[in-house]
C-alpha cells in the first residue's frame, strides 16, 4: 500500500523553509519549534537564512531574542524600534553574529547603553542606515567613535538625543559626506553651524529634519538654501528663529512643513 507524503516528506531547504515558513509568524515558529527535534531543525535552519528581522515594539521573552541571537547569522535589517525590554547582554551577542548588517533601528530601546555600539562601530562596516531616535544613552563618545570608525553611512536619526554635543554632530558631519536623510529632530544644542557644515559637507542631502532645534536661524537656513542643491524636503516647525526670509529662497525646489505666511491685508479707509 502506498505511503502518504507527509510533511517533513518534502525537501526541507527548498520548500519548508524557503516557502511554506516564511508565512507563519514570529510566535508561530516559535510553537513549531517546540513539536520535535525536527521541527527544531527546520525553525533554526529558517532562522539561519533570515535577511531582515523586525521586532518593532513587540513583546518577547529573553530566551527567545537568545535563540534569535544565537541562530540568525545573515541579517542584514534589524529592527528593534521600541523594544524598551531589550539590554546590552541580549543585544551584543546578536551584533557580533551579523556583521553585515546594513540597517540597524534601536530607537526608543531605553535599556539600552552606549557599550552596545560597540560591535557596530568596529565590524558592521556595510551600514548605511543608523536610527538612534530617543536614545538618552547616546553619548558623545559613540558617536564620535562611529565616526572614526564607519564610512558608509547614508541614513541617520538622531532626533532627540539631547545628551550629545553639538561638537560631535559637526565631526559627523564632516565625516559622513554621502548622507541622504538626517533626522537632528529635538536637539536643542543644534545651532547654525551645524547647517553651515551640512551645507558644505553634505552634498548628497535630500531630507533633512530640525524639527525643533530652537537654536538655528536664517543664517543656517540660508546656507542651506544656497548650497544644498539636491536637497528635497526641510522641516523646521518650532524653529522660532528661522521665518521666511529665508524659506522663501527654497520654496519652488525644496519641500518644506510650514507654508508662507499670508500678507495681512492693509485696510483702506475711504473718506466719505
Amino acid at each position: 500500500m502506498k505511503r502518504n507524503t507527509q510533511l517533513f516528506d518534502l525537501y526541507w531547504e527548498d520548500i519548508l523553509v524557503s516557502k511554506v515558513i516564511p508565512n507563519l509568524t514570529l510566535r508561530e515558529c516559535f510553537n513549531f519549534r517546540c513539536v520535535s527535534k525536527t521541527c527544531l531543525q527546520i525553525i533554526n535552519m529558517y532562522f539561519a537564512k533570515l535577511k531582515s528581522l523586525k521586532l518593532m515594539n513587540k513583546g518577547f521573552s529573553p530566551h527567545t531574542f537568545s535563540v534569535l541571537a544565537l541562530t540568525c547569522s545573515r541579517l542584514t535589517v534589524l529592527n528593534l524600534s521600541r523594544c524598551i525590554s531589550i539590554t546590552d547582554n541580549d543585544l551584543i551577542p546578536m551584533l557580533m553574529r551579523n556583521q553585515k548588517l546594513v540597517t540597524l533601528n534601536l530607537s526608543q530601546c531605553k535599556n539600552l547603553s552606549a557599550k552596545c555600539l560597540q560591535p557596530v562601530i568596529l565590524y558592521c562596516n556595510n551600514l548605511q542606515t543608523l536610527k538612534l531616535a530617543r536614545c538618552a544613552w547616546l553619548t558623545t563618545g559613540a558617536v564620535e567613535a562611529l565616526a572614526l570608525h564607519q564610512c558608509m553611512l547614508e541614513d541617520v536619526d538622531l532626533s532627540y538625543c539631547v545628551t550629545i554635543s553639538e561638537s560631535c554632530i559637526l565631526i559627523f558631519v564632516k565625516k559622513f559626506r554621502h548622507l541622504k536623510t538626517f533626522n537632528l529632530e529635538g536637539n536643542k544644542q543644534v545651532s547654525d553651524k551645524c547647517l553651515y557644515a551640512l551645507s558644505k559637507y553634505s552634498t548628497s542631502l535630500k531630507l533633512l529634519n530640525l524639527s525643533g532645534c530652537t537654536e538655528i536661524s536664517d543664517k543656517g537656513v540660508r546656507a542651506l538654501a544656497n548650497h544644498s542643491k539636491n536637497l528635497e524636503g526641510l522641516l523646521v516647525r518650532g524653529c522660532m528663529k528661522v521665518t521666511e526670509n529665508s524659506l522663501k529662497l527654497m520654496r519652488n525646489r525644496v519641500h518644506l512643513d510650514r507654508k508662507p505666511v499670508e500678507p495681512v491685508p492693509v485696510p483702506i479707509y475711504v473718506q466719505v
